[in-house]
């Protein structure tokens, strides 16, 4: 109908090294996203951050867009992305990108620009407030753990240590002779808690054909050694060149691996900040309370950052046609 506004639809696309997550928002007249549809489906064709298999990649793309587009009820082709599961091999970007923008091609999307996950997260997690005063977002990932300071509005230091929550899971399995599904169970059932020592825990075998008893405190080791190890890692690499108690913002955990029980008081007790918070998706136009989860931090902020990104795209344009319509 004529003197309708055209709506205007984003996409965020989060490859992660467990789960793909597509993401479609409407952009609102006022230049926020609305999220308006998400699919999500478990990685294929992906093995220690390359593409191995490029048809299942792409089918395992499109499979979760799709789901998206269904739930909002529009086709988006453009996509922002952020591919943690690559970080580690900042040498070969060229060439991941090369990788991903041909899966996106097969299954007809476009590759618009790729953003660090930690970055997308930010949008979601991070006040303005936060980002001006000196804040540390840690997104900790399956493989990769990424750390931004924040100062003044931006960021003003990346970084990204090449050991995640995954590590924990694998840890459990190899350690405890059981099964990656079972040591998954295990760190999401103990975490980071204190618990009586004395205990037994039921762990089943590879194969899940027998049970035996594990002491509870050998898992907890485990745990806590990994988890430990990703702390002294991020502790290191931000004391080398910032005072922590000078970063009034403090430490702001996200990330599906921000999940772990209790982890923000062993991360307050680990690292000397003014506080330690757990970071949700808060500010994001949501019809559906799961998605406000740190797991989901990146997926929702990519589609923000998606947003600002068309904002200042039109801005621009709006500049130029102010300065042509002056010779018009």
């Amino acid at each position: 109908m004529p003197g309708l506004a055209r709506r205007h639809f984003i996409g965020g696309l989060d490859i992660g090294t467990t789960k793909i997550v597509s993401v479609i928002a409407e952009i609102s007249p006022s230049g926020y996203a609305m999220v308006k549809g998400l699919g999500e489906c478990p990685t294929l064709g992906i093995r220690k951050g390359l593409v191995t298999d490029i048809v299942s990649f792409s089918k395992v793309i499109d499979q979760a867009v799709r789901l998206s587009e269904k739930m909002a009820n529009v086709k988006v082709r453009s996509f922002f992305v952020t591919a943690s599961a690559f970080r580690q091999l900042a040498d070969q970007y060229h060439m991941i990108d090369e990788k991903l923008a041909e899966s996106m091609q097969r299954v007809g999307l476009e590759l618009v620009k790729m953003v660090p996950s930690v970055l997308a997260s930010a949008e979601a997690v991070l006040t303005d407030t936060d980002k001006n005063i000196g804040t540390v977002l840690v997104d900790m990932g399956g493989t990769i753990t990424e750390v931004a300071v924040f100062d003044q509005g931006l960021p003003i230091y990346i970084s990204s240590l090449p050991v995640g929550c995954e590590h924990i899971t694998s840890d459990l399995a190899v350690c405890l002779r059981t099964s990656i599904s079972e040591g998954e169970r295990i760190k999401r059932l103990l975490g980071m808690q204190t618990l009586e020592q004395k205990k037994d825990l039921e762990v089943s075998s590879v194969g899940g054909h027998e049970q035996r008893k594990v002491p509870v405190n050998a898992a907890m080791d485990i745990i806590h050694s990994r988890v430990q190890e990703i702390f002294e890692l991020i502790h290191k690499e931000l004391t080398q060149k910032y005072r922590l108690e000078s970063l009034p913002g403090g430490l702001v955990l996200t990330g599906g691996g921000s999940l772990l029980k209790d982890i923000v008081n062993y991360a307050n007790s680990q690292m000397n900040f003014f506080k330690v918070e757990l970071g949700s998706p808060s500010k994001v136009g949501v019809s559906k309370e799961e998605w406000l989860n740190p797991s989901y931090a990146s997926s929702l902020g990519l589609v923000m950052y998606g947003a600002k990104n068309n904002s200042r795209r039109l801005e621009r344009l709006s500049g130029w046609r102010d300065v042509l319509n002056k010779f018009i």
